[in-house]
């Protein structure tokens, strides 16, 4: 999408907010690049919020912190703050709080969207040279939408689902995902935790403040999905006030129990009173698995093609699933 056009789609879609939000980043001039502007505003508006609630990171955060206000004057400073300001009034908007909703009732679904993803994209800062692009926020409620449906297996057993997110970029997806939560009558507030990992940082503050200011449960990690690689791990206030270290604890050792009485079900023990066909059971031998290693082998070569797709595919799951793991250990243990 050219700049132009993105301007034109965010004209017709931006709130009040989300434009005058643009219009202050534009007014730091060519005294900084637009790029270094929303990149720093994302970075400390995250560390603004991660410092309220986040003790233990407080002080490395607050030095970063410090060294990115350095780089502006007082005035810009300023600017900074209303930044935050029109933020956090568009998801107000977007949520449905500046309407004086009644305590306990739910926002009212299909309002969301991915503002910082869209921002991004308006100013032109996703192109070819960049490499990044943000799915526009449909598809991801489409996607969204489709994966959830009209009631969930999850959250009836468990009360919550829990949601990964490989390569989260602004965190489009799990907005999305609230969304979908929403039309179905379920407070995403208590019923989804998400766990979302990016490689670039810019990606990570722009998901860990969209989702704060959500209130989204959800743990943003700072690394490389296929790597293994982490390097920084940021923590909603809606998971550290909401307990759900010890929830995801406790949801890990009932699925590790679950998991071991399906186990005890499905064993069969043999009955060592009835003698065993050779020719009938089930058999594994030299011969069988030298057969089975050349069927094996043809069929590689016959269809190579597909057997290296194969194994790409469950190269990137089985590191997908490792730095979940991964994760899950750092932050719940």
């Amino acid at each position: 999408m050219s700049r132009k056009s993105a301007e034109r789609k965010f004209a017709r879609e931006a709130d009040s907010h989300q434009a005058e939000l643009v219009q202050l980043i534009k007014q730091f001039g060519y005294a900084h690049r637009t790029t270094t502007v929303f990149t720093d505003f994302v970075e400390m508006a995250a560390i603004a919020l991660s410092n309220s609630v986040d003790k233990p990171q407080f002080d490395p955060r607050e030095k970063r912190y410090l060294e990115i206000v350095g780089k502006y004057t007082r005035d810009e400073v300023q600017l900074f703050a209303r930044m935050f300001a029109e933020l956090t009034l568009s998801f107000e908007h977007r949520l449905g709080v500046d309407e004086g909703l009644p305590p306990g009732t739910l926002p009212i679904p299909g309002n969301l969207t991915d503002v910082l993803g869209e921002t991004y994209m308006m100013l032109g800062m996703g192109n070819d040279r960049a490499g990044q692009f943000f799915t526009p926020y449909c598809v991801s409620r489409l996607m969204a939408g489709m994966t959830i449906g009209d009631r969930s297996v999850a959250i009836e057993q468990d009360g919550f689902i829990r949601m990964e997110e490989p390569a989260c970029g602004a965190g489009g997806m799990v907005i999305a995902a609230a969304d979908a939560l929403l039309s179905i009558g379920e407070n995403y507030q208590q019923t989804l935790h998400a766990t979302c990992i990016d490689v670039d940082a810019r990606c990570v503050h722009m998901t860990y403040l969209q989702l704060s200011m959500m209130h989204i449960p959800a743990i943003v990690v700072h690394g490389n999905t296929l790597s293994g690689e982490v390097w920084g791990m940021w923590y909603t206030p809606a998971h550290i006030l909401g307990g759900w270290r010890e929830k995801l604890r406790q949801r890990r050792q009932v699925h590790a129990m679950r998991e071991l009485l399906t186990r005890e079900r499905t064993s069969v023990v043999p009955d060592t009173g009835v003698e065993q066909d050779p020719a009938g059971g089930a058999v594994f031998d030299s011969e069988v698995a030298a057969a089975t290693v050349v069927e094996a082998s043809a069929a590689a070569v016959e269809d190579r093609d597909d057997v290296l797709c194969d194994l790409f595919d469950e190269a990137v799951e089985q590191s997908r699933s490792s730095i979940f793991e991964a994760v899950d250990q750092l932050a719940l243990f």
